[in-house]
């Protein structure tokens, strides 16, 4: 199998134990089996957030002590998305196609089940726990790279220091004391972490330059792992052969009948992780999703304050707010619903941009409080209201520059 190729030569055996739950599993395999969704076209839901979290957890123990880089952090997080979806498509595709018998006929769930344990086993259990492992590597070494940026004037310079694994590849080995400057296009062709399981690392030096080793057959990187996380907010890269090799067959490629007239005047350029297709497909996934978040949130915030230390006043936390941010359409819908959770957090870093009157009808209504947020690398306007009586609220959140007319007092 292709995917078995891709992960042969990597280093050392996972260093986690990282699984799907049995009750998750059995969930998801008795939708696939009852055909509760569309296994071309739709993503199973209870085994995307298992393997989608499971990602992320890896992306939080690289980040966790970094108060600089909580928008490369969520960039970092929708890579775990797109690439859970992709995943997930795959491995419940393998799966359905199993559910006939020779004479066309579908098998009782106890025998279809028995002959996709194996399936199961691979793509939840050993795939899974290699694309973990990798993964907590390259984030840390994407986070490693935004403190190497932060540190430039004082360590201009990278050096690649050898592998921790017990047993490394011979691939790096010629690479191991290479020093080139931050900037220098070595990085973006050779670095740790594009061979899976990868444990070579980088420091920040101010040592001098060394020559650039030759190259060699082997010094392409492995699939899925090309470009540098470091720059892209990727985990991996979308030449892994979970996805697809064009827009074309793409499982998730529906166009309106406007963007394929259009398509015959462009050629559309494969661009997964940022793709309204892909994101659509992960919004419909997650719908369900809000109702947990609305719960959570209720339970944490609602009849709340919370204070910023750019704003200096208490904002308060209402039903309304909750149901209003929650409700709101957004391109990055899921990952504003996620944000409610961490408001004070986010308000913290988010940029004070002025104030405009209130138009609504609501009685006691007078100001708006804009915050600018990015979400994916884009902005978003968080809205605060302001009454007569000088109360503030927590009110909704809008990705719609539109909300920006009118702004004209600080």
């Amino acid at each position: 199998m292709v995917v078995n190729n891709t992960y042969f030569d990597a280093e050392d055996a996972p260093s986690m134990d990282i699984q799907i739950s049995e009750t998750v599993l059995r969930e998801a395999l008795e939708n696939i089996y009852n055909k509760k969704f569309n296994v071309k076209t739709d993503i199973e839901p209870y085994l995307y957030k298992a393997v989608r979290d499971i990602f992320n957890q890896a992306t939080d123990e690289a980040f966790v002590s970094s108060d600089h880089d909580k928008e490369f952090q969520q960039q970092f997080k929708h890579s775990n998305e797109v690439f859970s979806a992709f995943k997930v498509h795959r491995a419940q595709n393998d799966m359905a196609a199993r559910l006939l018998d020779s004479n066309g006929n579908l098998k009782s769930f106890n025998q279809w089940l028995n002959d996709v344990l194996p399936i199961a086993s691979h793509q939840c259990g050993s795939w899974l726990k290699t694309e973990y492992d990798t993964a907590v590597l390259r984030a840390h070494q994407a986070a490693d790279w935004q403190q190497f940026r932060r540190e430039r004037d004082v360590l201009p310079n990278l050096k690649w220091m050898p592998s921790t694994s017990l047993h490394p590849g011979e691939d790096h080995r010629k690479y191991w004391g290479t020093i080139r400057p931050i900037d220098d296009k070595f990085w973006t062709e050779h670095r740790p972490g594009d061979r899976w399981n990868c444990k070579c690392s980088l420091t920040s030096t101010d040592e001098a330059v060394t020559p650039v080793p030759a190259e060699d057959v082997h010094s392409e990187a492995q699939a899925g792992l090309k470009g540098n996380p470091g720059t892209t907010g990727e985990t991996f890269s979308d030449d892994h052969p979970y996805f697809p090799k064009s827009c074309d067959s793409c499982p998730f490629y529906n166009p309106s009948l406007k963007d394929k007239l259009k398509s015959l005047f462009t050629n559309r350029v494969k661009d997964c992780y940022h793709c309204p297709y892909v994101d659509g497909c992960i919004y419909g996934t997650e719908k369900n999703e809000v109702k947990e978040i609305k719960k959570e949130a209720r339970k944490q915030l609602q009849g709340t304050t919370i204070t910023t230390q750019n704003f200096g006043r208490e904002i308060g936390i209402s039903r309304r707010s909750i149901d209003e941010w929650t409700n709101q359409p957004h391109v990055h819908y899921a990952e504003k619903n996620r944000m409610l959770l961490n408001i004070e957090e986010v308000l913290d870093s988010a940029k004070y941009v002025g104030r405009k009157s209130d138009n609504s009808t609501k009685p006691g209504s007078k100001w708006i409080h804009l915050f600018e947020t990015k979400i994916q690398g884009e902005k978003s306007w968080i809205i605060i209201k302001e009454f007569q009586d000088g109360t503030t609220i927590l009110y909704s959140i809008s990705d719609s520059p539109n909300i920006l007319k009118g702004l004209n007092e600080r």
